[in-house]
């Protein structure tokens, strides 16, 4: 992706969003992207995205619908923070709201960089020349009283990458994805997905244990991660990937979206050695509906009359024998666009 189109989406895009997650929140997202605007849910339980009507964020409204699903009231679900511009919400709906207004939220901030500027292609792990789009996800407010419980404040320097995209003022970063944008084509691929708080707080804990250091220091750094894990490892990747999504599919009006999968992600951002967590590219695009494919993203494939270059070529080469071999290269989510 060049510079000047990352430039030019940033200076569109605001410079912060709040991003309020409810457990499960994802689900009456996706299914009111993927429904048409009224169903029968008998229909919707036929269909690759059947499984969200069995799941926590949905289950009441679907329970008392009366059979039938309108497609404004799921997507209420999924903004019932700002459910104030739904007007005249059927009864069902307001029970089902009711019910996730009382559920813990977390009220996550969205910020955005830019990755790959001044770097080797080769070494940016990009999977065409050019750099990524960043989506940062900050902490929600209450990681602040978390962190000030046990450490100082200045140990957050401590738990930031800095070979990674991530703030360095403002509210820490928990997690970040890249992306790769087609804006002629309203297509993005996810790059990837990754959290380095969670991991760098584990190193630090074993550096202290290794060197002998003072017992309250390193049993307050030990119950820091504790409390990290309790509220923040099981919902990091999908409050992660339903901000991507969110952001691509509501700010820039992207409807077809890309992930990719371990192998053929690893051969075309020249990954060697130690691969990402397997369940980010395999779990998690599942859970989120992305069906597998052996197509490859047009943006990745040279243009008519294009030559490109010897590594380029050498990777979608490899790409190809997976693809002669039936095996699926990327996953793929096709979203409706939605108009209130």
């Amino acid at each position: 992706m060049d510079f000047r189109e990352i430039d030019d989406l940033r200076r569109a895009m605001p410079e912060a969003v709040t991003f309020n997650y409810y457990d499960d929140c994802q689900s009456p997202w996706l299914l009111s992207r993927l429904m048409p605007e009224r169903a029968a849910v008998a229909d919707l339980r036929r269909t690759p995205y059947g499984k969200l009507l069995d799941r926590p964020g949905l289950r009441g409204l679907v329970a008392c619908c009366g059979g039938m699903l309108d497609r404004r009231d799921v997507a209420a679900l999924a903004h019932a923070d700002r459910v104030d511009v739904f007007d005249h919400m059927p009864r069902a709906s307001n029970r089902a709201l009711e019910a996730i207004w009382s559920t813990p939220w977390q009220d996550y901030h969205v910020t955005f960089a830019d990755w790959g500027r001044g770097m080797f292609w080769g070494s940016a792990q990009v999977s065409r020349e050019g750099g990524s789009l960043v989506i940062q996800l900050g902490f929600p407010s209450d990681h602040a009283q978390i962190m000030g419980q046990y450490l100082p404040t200045e140990a957050r320097a401590k738990f930031e990458e800095s070979y990674h995209p991530v703030r360095r003022d403002g509210r820490p970063t928990l997690a970040w994805a890249r992306v790769d944008i087609d804006t002629r084509r309203s297509e993005a691929l996810i790059e990837e997905v990754q959290c380095d708080w969670l991991r760098l707080v584990a190193d630090e804990i074993a550096w202290l244990a290794e060197a002998g250091a003072r017992e309250r220091e390193l049993r307050a750094h030990q119950a820091y991660e504790r409390a990290l894990y309790a509220r923040y490892a099981r919902v990091w990747p999908r409050a992660m990937l339903l901000a991507t999504l969110a952001m691509l599919h509501e700010q820039l009006g992207i409807n077809r979206i890309w992930m990719h999968m371990p192998e053929p992600g690893a051969v075309l951002k020249g990954i060697r050695g130690t691969l990402p967590p397997r369940s980010l590219y395999t779990r998690l695009p599942q859970h989120f509906c992305f069906t597998p494919t052996a197509e490859i993203p047009p943006m990745l494939r040279p243009a008519p009359g294009q030559r490109p270059r010897r590594l380029a070529k050498a990777r979608l080469a490899r790409i190809a024998r997976m693809q002669a071999s039936g095996q699926p290269v990327f996953w793929r989510l096709d979203l409706r666009p939605l108009e209130w």
